[in-house]
């Protein structure tokens, strides 16, 4: 790290205000907190490798930085923000959704080449994003926007923790697609206020947001989520943790949708809602719209134990709350398979379907068997 110019401020006592230009970004240094703003054409990796707890990183509304981001290893328990620099005002509030009419006040991430925009180091923790956008590069298809985990820990020691999505807008490309908008294997992670869309694949399941190799817990709450294969997938590919299943997780609050635009098109098409591998899950107050028969019989949600590979024999769906959801225009509404039927696996048990919502599930309208459960 170069110092070019520091300055001292001399009329509050007790207070060091410094600038600090350090490859390309400005580091404002006011008590314990430093600001450090990136400019357009700035080096992000380098703020992200400086940040020290409880840090903020300023983005420049509307600048692209493209690259391959990692999160390193936070040395504390505060978190680094890494925000845009447009004001507060320029954001929906706290607690409410973002879309894309504000992205002119939103600072752009791209991955190129299949390569994930934002990845994390082993253990890497204590990260949020407020304000930010997500994306390949015009054109390209990425296999994760965001990938916290890729699947390989055989520790949990190792997962990234406490990371945060806070009003982002995180999207695939409109023609290329992408497979996945956040691979979520870790602990603590949260997915609020965001607007995930355009995650499709030709030749595979897409999902907005997936989780296989995470302990939990995971909070999903008051996002858009697209996705053609599964919106929102727990499970789907078998953990290298030994015995893991991923717990504790909250889906509330959100809007679950596929395009009908998408009927008949080269993307590969599933469900709404899947568990695989999870326990203790509660699914509250959502909205699920549009599944029809594609690549599977048009359910909107499904419970199916599965040791996907034949690996993970301990594979369980237990302790789920589903509860207070609308789901409408599906070939079918609920599927639930208590042990898998391919490979070895434990006995899922405990769901609870309460004062749900069905509208328009027809095998008519949308193909598909045209059952409730």
């Amino acid at each position: 790290m170069k110092t070019i110019l520091t300055y001292r401020h001399r009329f509050i006592p007790m207070l060091v205000l410094s600038l600090l230009f350090v490859s390309g970004a400005i580091r404002a240094i006011q008590g314990s907190a430093t600001t450090i703003t990136v400019p357009a054409g700035g080096d992000f990796q380098a703020a992200l490798n400086s940040a020290q707890p409880g840090d903020t990183i300023v983005l420049t509304a509307g600048a692209t930085y493209t690259g391959s981001f990692r999160l390193p290893v936070n040395t504390g328990t505060s978190f680094v923000t890494i925000r845009t620099s447009a004001p507060d005002s320029s954001l929906p509030p706290a607690g409410t959704r973002i879309d894309p009419s504000y992205a002119a006040a939103l600072p752009k991430i791209l991955g190129s080449a299949g390569v994930a925009a934002i990845y994390s180091a082993p253990g890497a923790h204590h990260f949020q994003f407020i304000g930010v956008e997500i994306a390949p590069t015009a054109g390209t298809f990425l296999y994760s926007a965001v990938l916290l985990g890729d699947g390989s820990d055989t520790s949990a020691s190792t997962l990234p923790h406490d990371i945060v999505f806070d009003r982002t807008y995180i999207h695939g490309d409109p023609t290329a697609g992408s497979r996945r908008g956040i691979a979520a294997n870790g602990a603590n992670i949260s997915v609020i206020n965001s607007y995930l869309n355009d995650f499709k694949d030709p030749n595979t399941d897409a999902q907005a947001i997936m989780c296989w190799n995470g302990t939990g817990p995971l909070l999903i709450q008051n996002n858009f989520l697209e996705g053609a294969g599964e919106n929102v997938m727990i499970g789907g590919q078998d953990p290298k943790i030994l015995n893991l299943v991923p717990s504790d997780i909250t889906v509330k609050g959100n809007y679950l949708y596929k395009r009908p635009s998408w009927k008949g098109s080269p993307w590969v098409v599933k469900n709404l809602f899947e568990l695989k591998n999870a326990n203790n899950v509660v699914v509250d107050g959502n909205v699920l719209e549009n599944v029809w028969a594609a690549a599977q019989t048009g359910f909107a949600v499904l419970f199916t134990t599965r040791d996907q590979d034949g690996t993970a024999p301990w594979t369980i769906v237990s302790n789920v709350k589903f509860t207070n959801n609308i789901i409408k225009h599906a070939g079918s509404g609920v599927s639930i398979l208590g042990i898998d039927s391919t490979y070895p696996s434990a006995q899922g048990h405990d769901y609870l379907v309460d004062n749900n919502l069905f509208i328009d599930i027809s095998s008519v309208n949308w193909a598909g068997p045209g059952r409730f459960v």
